[in-house]
């Protein structure tokens, strides 16, 4: 229940709890449930920097940042080496291409040496005129020229794209073999001169020629190989020189002698063969100077040179100066191929060097990169499987072994005598390792955590030893306060004992009112430094622990006003409830009572399945917000804002340990409602199930208020003074007869007072005689017919009264207010 007040310093508005008196003193209990405070509190509304927000996105995993770490360097190493290896693939596939334009070449080569033949006899055919010689050896040409034309055709669609230059040759050639079959035709049907076939058959050569001179250019191709390349050039040169020569000599040999064109042609066309073979001297390898020299010797050559000495000296026959020159060509074509396989095999030995040595820098690129990453993986594994073992050492000490420090250190017996925090963290958390594996920045962090660890638990134990030297103190202080307000107590019954005057009579109520005030206070002090007074008791019915709590307000003229409302007669409280259960009862009807006005405060309680449900409510201003103060009711007790709302935690700290259940809220007329729920646990009987009392044990009479009494003249009515000297009010239950089993008869008539569920205030509410009936045979409790409810006290004006009453009532009160069981003799210290 919290009502607001304004503040005498700064005139703001100021909240009290439940029972939360005017001069609270400070918590004797500084926090211990937190082992890692955070030293400034953080706005949970305050929204995270643009930084904060973006390391928390892009922050990575100890594994992603291995990853990274070595992702970044091997993609520079990928990048280069690959480029590396990416030059060293176009240069194997340079010297495929080179390879390829080689095979190409020699075949356009074989070509040319097949048209060469093909010439011959398509200019014999044309000089001599058709017959079964001359038309079988032109079919003969034709074949062969047709084999070597369809192998370079094969080879040529192999290739792939060239360069300008090498395509413009190719595609010269193709152009020549594609008229090639029109000027058989010709050839066949004597449509052509023999010089105009002769001519176009010397520039389809020349293409072949001229194919085998762009190969030596090519880039695939290296410079040594470049020059056996124009080599290979010059042979071919050479030998269609000599085609040259053999076809100008073939058309002329039908007229005799030759004229001296023809030899100037002859000589000419010799001229360019000599010059051809001088060039391939130059730049042949000696091995292929040697194979030319011994091809070009032998009794064979020396008859071609014999033949063509005797070109000018006489008629020859045409065969004889065909097979002539045909063996001195094919000499040379023979030279020609074996320098064409050496060139192909050594352009086919790069690429495959090339190919190798690209595969094997891929091979170590790769290899590099899975090592890197393997040992990335590794590493990764390491250094996760050490944080991960760290992290659940932290998880463990912060979810198992700090928690259980925290509950042990919150028993009153975890710390020995003479028992330090460094003893004790080494008794909680065992020896301290000697060293942590390893010399890296993890065993580092991990030796920071244990020291950490074993300092939390020291600092917590040395605050816990403060705070208990701080709760002794202030438990020492409210047991001297209890003494000396005895004492007061005795002061006050013997000063009542003597002739007071009405005025002196009310200031010592007034004081002794005050006095009993000092006593809870003293009892909130005894709980706030977890010292609860613990006085034993019998086991008390509900409604003294009631009306004892409801006595407890701070202005005794608010006592009138309190009422109780259909009160169940045959609860019973166990015996060591019956004090928490009246300190949390009076702190929460004393703050309704003093923040009600002078509204009613009504008492009632009803059985429900939860054990029993009392409600307190009042018709004061509320509070703003109840939820509030139900949640620091149930929070922890280190979060219970107890430095000005002493009440409220006095109730939390009483009502956990017993399992009560406190809930404020908003009354439906305005004011504040308290339901306060007694489980089971706590009750040691209800109903039927307890013994029946004895008759001759009574509940005491009702009890007015002091106002009342000190105003009072002729102690007549319902406010007239107690027998026996009895004070109406009480800080505790009534007495209990001599062998405990019910209270005792304040009004000694015999009657058992008035009825208890009354609906007027405190002015009447005795106990009735039999609480239970008597058990059946079989053990169950026997029914009984209710009977109907008396008639209701009135509340009226108090009648006037003399003196000498006045006074018995003031004795009466005093004796009566500190001889009952809750402030004389408890069996324990307060």
């Amino acid at each position: 229940m919290m009502k607001i007040r304004p503040s005498r310093k700064t005139g703001a508005a100021e909240t009290s709890a439940a029972g939360a008196t005017a001069d609270t003193p400070p918590d004797p209990s500084p926090p211990t449930g937190t082992v890692f405070a955070s030293p400034s509190a953080v706005d949970p509304n305050s929204r995270p920097t643009l930084r904060i927000r973006l390391t928390a996105r892009i922050r990575p995993r100890v594994r992603g940042l291995i990853t990274l770490m070595v992702v970044v360097p091997s993609a520079g190493m990928v990048f280069f080496a690959g480029s590396a290896i990416l030059d060293m693939v176009e240069q194997a596939r340079a010297a495929d291409h080179a390879h390829d334009l080689v095979r190409v070449s020699a075949d356009a080569g074989e070509v040319g040496r097949r048209l060469q033949a093909e010439s011959a006899a398509a200019v014999t055919l044309l000089s001599r005129g058709p017959g079964p010689i001359t038309s079988a050896d032109y079919r003969t040409a034709i074949a062969a020229s047709e084999t070597a034309i369809r192998r370079y055709q094969d080879r040529r669609r192999g290739l792939e794209t060239a360069s300008t230059a090498e395509r413009d040759a190719l595609t010269a050639v193709d152009t020549a073999l594609r008229g090639l079959p029109g000027l058989r035709v010709q050839v066949d049907q004597r449509g052509v001169a023999t010089s105009a076939a002769a001519v176009r058959y010397w520039a389809w050569i020349g293409t072949t020629v001229d194919l085998r001179a762009r190969v030596a250019l090519d880039p695939g191709v290296s410079g040594e190989t470049a020059g056996r390349l124009r080599a290979i050039t010059a042979l071919a040169q050479a030998r269609a020189a000599l085609g040259q020569q053999q076809v100008t000599v073939l058309r002329s040999l039908g007229a005799d002698p030759l004229g001296g064109p023809v030899l100037k042609a002859s000589s000419t066309a010799r001229a360019a063969h000599d010059q051809a073979l001088e060039a391939f001297a130059v730049t042949a390898p000696s091995r292929w100077r040697e194979l030319l020299a011994r091809s070009l010797s032998g009794p064979e050559m020396i008859r071609v040179a014999q033949t063509e000495d005797a070109l000018a000296r006489g008629p020859l026959e045409p065969e004889v100066w065909r097979a002539a020159l045909a063996e001195r060509a094919d000499r040379i074509w023979s030279v020609e191929q074996e320098a064409d396989a050496d060139v192909a095999r050594e352009v086919a030995d790069v690429a495959d060097h090339r190919w190798w040595l690209a595969g094997i820098q891929g091979a170590v690129l790769i290899g590099a990169v899975l090592a890197a990453a393997a040992a990335a993986a590794w590493l990764g594994r390491l250094l996760h499987r050490r944080l991960r073992t760290l992290a659940e050492r932290v998880t463990v000490m912060t979810q198992e072994t700090l928690p259980a420090v925290e509950a042990d250190l919150r028993r009153r017996d975890a710390l020995a005598p003479h028992e330090t925090g460094r003893t004790y963290a080494l008794k909680m958390l065992g020896a301290k390792p000697e060293r942590e594996r390893g010399a890296d920045e993890i065993a580092d962090l991990a030796r920071a955590l244990t020291t950490l660890a074993y300092s939390t638990v020291e600092h917590s134990a040395s605050l816990v030893l403060a705070q208990r030297e701080y709760n002794d103190a202030l438990g020492d202080v409210a047991r001297r306060i209890r003494v000396q307000t005895s004492r007061v107590s005795s002061a006050l019954d013997r000063l009542q004992e003597s002739s007071l005057t009405v005025d002196q009579l009310g200031t010592v109520f007034e004081v002794d009112h005050g006095n009993e005030g000092t006593k809870r206070l003293a009892d909130s002090i005894a709980v706030l430094s977890g010292q609860p007074p613990n006085r034993l008791w019998p086991d008390t019915p509900l409604y003294e622990v009631i009306r004892a709590g409801a006595q407890r307000v701070t202005s005794y003229e608010r006592l009138p006003d309190i009422a109780f409302k259909g009160i169940p007669t045959s609860v019973v409280l166990a015996g060591d409830t019956v004090g928490a259960v009246t300190q949390i009862i009076g702190e929460i009807v004393d703050n309704a009572a003093r923040f009600s006005g002078r509204h009613e405060v009504e008492i009632t309680a009803a059985r429900t399945e939860a054990g029993v449900l009392v409600r307190i409510q009042d018709q004061g201003v509320g509070h703003h917000d109840p939820d509030l103060l139900n949640r620091r009711l149930k929070a922890d007790v280190d979060a219970l804002p107890s430095l000005r709302q002493t009440g409220l935690t006095v109730v939390a700290l009483q009502a956990r340990p017993l399992a009560i259940d406190v809930e404020l809220r908003p009354g439906t007329d305005g004011g504040t409602v308290v339901d306060i729920v007694l489980p089971h646990a706590i009750i040691a009987s209800v109903g039927r199930h307890r013994r029946r009392v004895d008759n001759g044990a009574r509940p005491i009479a009702p009890r007015p208020a002091p106002a009342a009494i000190a105003g009072g003249a002729n102690g007549n009515g319902p406010n007239a003074s107690a027998p026996n000297g009895r004070s109406p009010f009480a800080d505790g239950p009534y007495p209990l007869t001599a062998n405990g089993s019910g209270p005792a008869d304040a009004l000694g008539d015999g009657t058992n007072g008035a009825d208890p569920h009354l609906t007027g205030p405190i002015s009447g509410g005795p106990l009735p005689a039999n609480l239970a009936p008597e058990l059946t045979a079989q053990g169950l409790p026997r029914r009984a017919r209710r009977t109907g409810q008396p008639t209701q006290f009135r509340r009226s004006a108090p009648p006037t009264r003399d003196i000498a009453q006045a006074s018995a009532a003031a004795a009466s009160f005093g004796r009566g207010a500190r001889d009952l069981p809750f402030t004389r003799t408890p069996k324990e210290s307060p």
